[in-house]
C-alpha cells in the first residue's frame, strides 16, 4: 500500500514515467526506421552485405562435406567403370576365343578341301593322317602321324599335303608312324624341271624353306621360278607331284658344276593334315581307299572241230 507523501512512491512514479517516455521514443524511432527502409530499402542492402560477408564462411564450412561426397561419387563411378571394363575385357576375350576357333575351323576346312582335291588327282590309294607330334631334334626334320601298321601304313610310302610333297614314311609302329620331311639333310628326292624336263635330285638342306640341287651342268637351262615336280623314278612318289620352286641358280667361277636352291611348296612348318599314298599293292589295305579298276575281260576259247 502506497502512502501519500512517501519518497519511495515518488521514485517509482518517476521511473515509470521515464520508461514510458523511452518506450514512446523507441516506438517513434521504429516507425521512422520502417518509413526510411520502405522508401530507401536500406535494410535489404544491409542484409545483402551481411550475407555476402557470411557466404565465404558458409562455403568454407560446407566444402569438406562436398569434397567427401564428391570423392565418394568418384570412387563409385571409378569402381563402376572398372567393373564395366572387366566385363568388356571378358566379353572381348570370349569373342576373340570364338573367332580363333572359327578361324581354326575355316583353316582346317580349307586344308581338308585341299587334301580332297589332291587325292582326286591321284591314280593311287591314299590314307588321310593327322600330325601328332614333331621331332625336337634341330638336326632332324621328322614328324609323327596318327596312322600305323594297323591302318596299312608301311615304311617308304609317300606323304603329301594339298600344296605339294611333304616327305615319306620312315619308321612305323602299330598306331603311329614317323615321316621324314624332304627338308631333312638325309633325304633325297628325284625331281624333274617341269619346263625343260631335266631330271635331277633335290636334297634336304636342314632348313624347312630350302632344297638344294647340286652337281648340275654349268650350262643347265634352269631359271628362278621354274617348278620342280616328282619324276616318278625310284617308285616312291607318283610322277608330276609339285615339290618346290627354284629361287636361285649359282654358277661359281672355277667350279665344275652349278648349284641351285629351291623353296618347298608344302607348308612344312605348319602342316596338320596329310595324305599317305600307296602306289602299288596287291589288294586293299585297312583304312586305305582303293581306286576302282575295270574287271579283266576273259575271251571265250573256241572248241576245235
Amino acid at each position: 500500500m502506497n502512502i501519500p507523501g512517501n519518497a519511495y512512491s515518488s521514485a517509482s512514479a518517476s521511473d515509470l514515467a521515464g520508461r514510458t517516455a523511452r518506450l514512446m521514443m523507441y516506438g517513434l524511432l521504429a516507425v521512422v526506421l520502417m518509413t526510411l527502409d520502405f522508401r530507401g530499402r536500406h535494410v535489404e542492402r544491409v542484409r545483402a552485405g551481411v550475407i555476402g560477408l557470411a557466404e565465404p564462411v558458409f562455403l568454407a564450412i560446407e566444402s569438406p562435406f562436398r569434397l567427401v561426397a564428391s570423392l565418394r561419387a568418384n570412387v563409385r563411378d571409378y569402381q563402376g567403370l572398372l567393373a564395366e571394363r572387366d566385363q568388356l575385357e571378358r566379353s572381348l576375350r570370349e569373342s576373340e576365343a570364338r573367332l580363333l576357333l572359327v578361324d581354326e575351323l575355316v583353316d582346317e576346312n580349307a586344308e581338308l578341301r585341299g587334301l580332297l582335291d589332291a587325292s582326286d588327282q591321284l591314280d593311287s590309294r591314299f590314307l588321310t593322317a593327322e600330325l601328332r607330334n614333331i621331332d625336337l631334334n634341330p638336326y632332324s626334320h621328322r614328324v609323327f602321324i596318327n596312322r600305323g601298321t594297323r591302318h596299312g601304313v608301311r615304311s617308304g610310302l609317300a606323304v603329301i599335303e594339298s600344296a605339294g610333297v611333304v616327305g615319306q614314311v620312315d619308321q612305323v609302329a602299330a598306331r603311329s608312324a614317323t615321316v621324314i620331311l624332304i627338308s631333312d639333310p638325309d633325304h633325297a628326292l628325284p625331281v624333274r624341271v617341269k619346263r625343260t624336263g631335266l631330271r635331277t635330285i633335290g636334297y634336304g638342306s636342314g632348313r624347312i624353306d630350302e632344297l638344294r640341287l647340286t652337281d648340275l651342268p654349268m650350262n643347265v637351262d634352269l631359271e628362278p621360278g621354274d617348278l620342280l615336280v616328282t619324276s616318278g623314278l625310284g617308285g616312291r612318289f607318283p610322277a608330276g607331284l609339285p615339290v618346290a620352286e627354284i629361287v636361285e641358280v649359282r654358277r661359281p667361277a672355277g667350279e665344275a658344276f652349278a648349284v641351285a636352291q629351291a623353296q618347298p611348296l608344302a607348308r612344312l612348318g605348319s602342316i596338320r593334315h596329310l595324305l599317305v599314298i600307296e602306289l602299288e599293292a596287291p589288294g586293299p589295305l585297312p583304312g586305305l581307299m582303293p581306286v576302282d579298276e575295270p574287271e579283266p575281260v576273259v575271251e571265250p576259247v573256241e572248241d576245235e572241230a
